[in-house]
């Protein structure tokens, strides 16, 4: 029970964190391979939440892990849409390649 209330309460420290580094400090939000390091933990705290609350019989906290679990789904969406856009724009997408126009500037 104590380490699920440490996980717990270092939600709004993260949160702050990331409000500083993207809101205040305009560091742009894009897809990078780290942020699976986020979802992963996010998933496994819904799920330790759930059997901890039926485990002790905490109603309080499986139903803090059950709302968890669908914030985990959508972080999981969201960062596996954003992956497939990043490899579209990056592998996938037929490249055009700039032709070269002859110039008539040298023609008399």
């Amino acid at each position: 029970m104590v380490i699920w209330a440490f996980a717990t309460w270092l939600f709004p420290p993260l949160i702050a964190a990331g409000w500083w580094r993207h809101r205040v400090h305009k560091v742009p939000l894009t897809y990078d391979s780290s942020l699976w390091s986020i979802v992963f933990p996010l998933g496994m705290y819904a799920v330790a939440g759930i059997y901890l609350g039926r485990a002790d019989d905490l109603p309080l906290v499986g139903a803090v892990g059950e709302a968890e679990l669908w914030v985990a789904i959508a972080a999981w969406l969201l960062v596996f849409t954003s992956m497939l856009r990043h490899l579209w724009t990056t592998l996938l997408r037929p490249r055009v390649t700039p032709t070269k126009v002859p110039s008539d500037r040298n023609v008399p």
